[in-house]
């Protein structure tokens, strides 16, 4: 079973940097991304969740003047990149962290991989709003700490942190139009078990 959803608010961290620089005017064209959220089966794993946010934003970030990259890290850590762009011819790998805050930090560490794999910046993208059974966590928010914890304890250069950019967003159910949350996990969850 599908379920309409689209990703809005995205907001850029942090505001200064060469990474923010070379990709302001792109992010900043990203308004709405629409995408659709599926539960295969309500019975197996609770349920789980999956959607196609992924490529919605990939397509999104395309049509906004960006085109597809090439880049191609060695393979132990390629099968971890989730999409490539080329902005202004600036190659950029894009890690999306949709459910696990405690993922952050390894994306950041991806991210310094991937730039020693040859990418001018990195951008790792995740929610404020990720709904779980015991209720939301704000993974942007949560990111932005482990980013400037990072730099306040030298946990890697500030040359390497001013190519890495995060983005935040919020998600939304697009039936509500409300900011997505625990009550709406469920609603959907019952949805599909009695379908």
């Amino acid at each position: 079973m599908t379920f309409p959803a689209y990703a809005a608010d995205f907001e850029a961290f942090p505001k200064d940097g060469r990474a923010f620089n070379a990709l302001h005017s792109t992010i900043s064209k990203l308004e709405k991304v629409n995408f659709k959220i599926t539960i295969v089966d309500p019975f197996i794993n609770q349920g789980q969740m999956s959607s196609d946010f992924d490529e919605r934003l990939c397509e999104a970030i395309l049509s906004n003047g960006c085109n597809p990259s090439n880049f191609a890290p060695s393979a132990d850590i390629s099968k971890e990149l989730d999409f490539a762009f080329s902005c202004n011819g600036a190659c950029v790998a894009v890690e999306i962290e949709k459910a696990n805050r405690e993922k952050i930090l390894k994306d950041i560490l991806k991210a310094h991989m991937y730039l020693a794999q040859g990418a001018d910046f990195a951008l790792i993208v995740s929610p404020r709003n990720y709904a779980h059974s015991k209720g939301v966590w704000n993974l942007f928010k949560f990111g932005k700490e482990q980013f400037q914890d990072c730099l306040l304890y030298s946990f890697g250069s500030k040359e390497l942190f001013s190519r890495i950019l995060l983005l935040g967003y919020t998600h939304y159910d697009a039936q509500t139009q409300k900011p997505f949350n625990t009550k709406l996990r469920k609603i959907m969850r019952e949805q599909a078990k009695a379908r």
